[in-house]
């Protein structure tokens, strides 16, 4: 997992990228870094299951190893978060 942050006043927007050929889910990349940026156990949060679909978020785009030729966005809130996963694999995750 690669992470950057950018700050500007109180907003603080995480950056991720996900490869969608790899076997780690995207689901559990995001939550385990929440986690991490609130200083908690991934298991203490509520499940993600509560704010969207882990299984259809990790399936949306992945790709069997070729180029993703899916286009799009996700965008959901989770624990205080508001979370945009791209087919190209960038994840953004801004404190709301």
């Amino acid at each position: 997992m690669s992470s950057a942050t950018d700050s500007t006043a109180d907003q603080t927007t995480h950056h991720l990228h996900h490869d969608w050929a790899e076997k780690e889910l995207a689901s559990n990349q995001i939550v385990q870094a929440i986690a991490e940026y609130e200083n908690e156990e991934s298991q203490n949060l509520p499940p993600l299951r509560d704010s969207i679909n882990p299984k259809a978020l990790d399936t949306a785009f992945e790709s069997d190893g070729r180029p993703v030729s899916k286009a799009g966005c996700i965008t959901f809130s989770y624990y205080g978060y508001t979370v945009l996963v791209q087919s190209t694999g960038q994840i953004l995750i801004k404190k709301n």
